[in-house]
């Protein structure tokens, strides 16, 4: 079957597998003390800047709660949208290890508004209430939707006036960059932490987390091994980020799936009985799909329901996907809407 499910579904792009291979030579010292992985902290630096501190994580969640858990204390508390990874698909994650409370902002189409969050920061210094103490945000957004540096910005200046740090999801954040036409750095400017994405982007497995912010804490370090995301064998993780970083290849695979998303919204505006629910800016579609149409093409291709409630679908692209294969996806649909 066709997979338009979600990028896990897909496996290793052929320059992260070399690269995999390439670095199973021999020995290296373990826990990250390994020449690759001292490479690849200098190309993030050179990208992004020297004032930085560099950790490498297994997994998405991992990274959230390893990232989030170093910069809070468990009196807390962490905003997000309502429909944020860090609070609706992380489990009780985020409640067991970092011990702060989550409060959630209504969103539209994924995205919080600088006011909606001003009205949600109260009682800040009152010993019976959390303490704010993180805006945490999906860039771009559950909906593929993306925050533009003037609405980072607004947030992170609700942030400075509050002390709060500003916490960015980047599971597909090479998506996001390409959609605003950003380089890396410019897409860091107002972020205090980091979560860079790379299993979504073509990685067998591994994330990035970069602290941007100035209070430099030397305990981070011990937070990666308390979190259980220190790879004893790290220059696997740190050898796939230097493969997907030189040369852009990042750039590369996101374009390729955003413009796979466009395409897909071109061919499908017109059909009957099909509609669009949220605006395409990355690599994911979603569309109000009835629920006898749906298992009818669900037996032909990977993707689910998002929004049972709206029969809401998300149709995600990877980097191995083609063309051809939304033209079929396509043909299929206007068959099933014609019967």
């Amino acid at each position: 079957m066709i997979n338009f499910a979600s990028e896990n579904y897909a496996g290793v792009q052929a320059d992260m597998m070399q690269a995999l291979i390439d670095v199973n030579k021999g020995n290296e010292p373990s826990y990250g003390n390994d020449a690759v992985t001292a490479e690849t902290i200098g190309l993030l630096k050179d990208i992004l800047g020297n004032d930085i501190e560099i950790y490498f994580t297994f997994n998405g969640t991992g990274a959230n709660n390893f990232g989030l858990g170093s910069i809070t204390e468990r009196y807390n508390s962490i905003f997000c949208a309502d429909v944020a990874h860090l609070y609706v698909d992380e489990s009780t994650a985020p409640e067991s290890f970092i011990g702060c409370r989550i409060y959630t902002i209504p969103s539209e189409s994924g995205k919080i508004s600088a006011e909606s969050l001003r009205r949600a920061i109260i009682r800040a210094g009152d010993i019976h209430h959390p303490q704010p103490k993180v805006v945490s945000l999906t860039q771009p957004t559950e909906y593929g939707t993306v925050y533009t540096p003037e609405e980072l910005k607004s947030i992170k200046d609700i942030c400075i006036e509050n002390d709060m740090l500003l916490h960015v999801d980047g599971a597909r954040f090479f998506n996001a960059a390409v959609y605003l036409d950003a380089s890396l750095k410019q897409m860091t400017e107002h972020i205090d932490i980091l979560t860079l994405g790379g299993t979504k982007a073509g990685m067998m497995f591994g994330e990035a987390v970069i602290f941007f912010h100035s209070k430099s804490n030397s305990s981070y370090k011990y937070h990666l091994k308390r979190s259980m995301q220190l790879a004893s064998k790290n220059r696997f993780i740190a050898a796939q980020f230097q493969a997907m970083l030189k040369n852009d290849l990042w750039k590369d695979l996101a374009q390729h799936t955003n413009d796979l998303a466009k395409r897909f919204e071109q061919e499908i505006k017109d059909i009957p009985g099909i509609s669009i629910a949220h605006p395409v800016q990355t690599n994911a579609v979603f569309l109000t799909m009835s629920p006898t149409l749906y298992e009818k093409m669900h037996q032909h291709f990977h993707f689910y329901y998002w929004n049972d409630l709206r029969n809401e679908v998300r149709l995600v692209f990877s980097f191995d996907n083609t063309v051809d294969e939304i033209l079929e996806f396509v043909r299929l649909l206007k068959e099933y809407t014609r019967e």
